[in-house]
């Protein structure tokens, strides 16, 4: 039997920085990369991806480690970026919801790394090794808010499973109406 997409079940503080995983603790419930230990404390963080966000913020942000149970795709994924020049743009990062940023050939998540939603830190989060990095980017950078993760694996076909902007409805709960 073959499970599409390949996950496993583990612990947070398993994963390794930069792993893709669903989070599903506590009725809250979100996609999320997690990220490198910051020097500081020796924990690690997790940037949230969505759909929903934690505790119905409305935009990325770091959140601290938590002792969670999550169902991880590790490093099986890409980013399908947009082909559509209107939706780049050279200025960011967006806060609607969640913005991506090309710099040089590293691809960025935008993130508030402040302590709350009122107290915005802009960070950005490095999507091949999970690291933070709390000041200007190294390269010019062009950003994005259309894009989306596909899991991906050897006998099937990219699987979406985030896409933005968020779709209000899937096709199939819109054939049902």
């Amino acid at each position: 039997m073959q499970i599409i997409p390949p996950a496993r079940v583990i612990r947070f503080e398993q994963l390794e920085p930069a792993d893709l995983f669903l989070y599903v603790e506590g009725g809250e419930k979100f996609y999320a990369l997690k990220t490198t230990k910051p020097s500081n404390d020796g924990r690690s963080e997790m940037v949230l991806l969505g759909p929903t966000f934690f505790r119905e913020v409305a935009e990325s942000f770091l959140l601290a480690w938590q002792p969670a149970t999550v169902v991880s795709f590790g490093k099986a994924y890409s980013i399908v970026l947009s082909a559509d020049p209107a939706s780049w743009s050279p200025t960011g990062p967006s806060r609607k919801p969640v913005c991506l940023a090309i710099a040089g050939e590293s691809t960025y998540i935008c993130a508030n790394g402040g302590s709350s939603p009122q107290h915005y830190f802009p960070c950005f989060v490095d999507v091949k090794t999970g690291a933070v990095i709390e000041k200007q980017l190294p390269d010019s950078a062009a950003f994005t808010n259309t894009w989306e993760i596909a899991v991906l694996g050897a006998d099937h076909p990219p699987l979406r499973i985030l896409k933005y902007p968020l779709e209000s409805m899937t096709a199939s709960q819109e054939q049902g109406r």
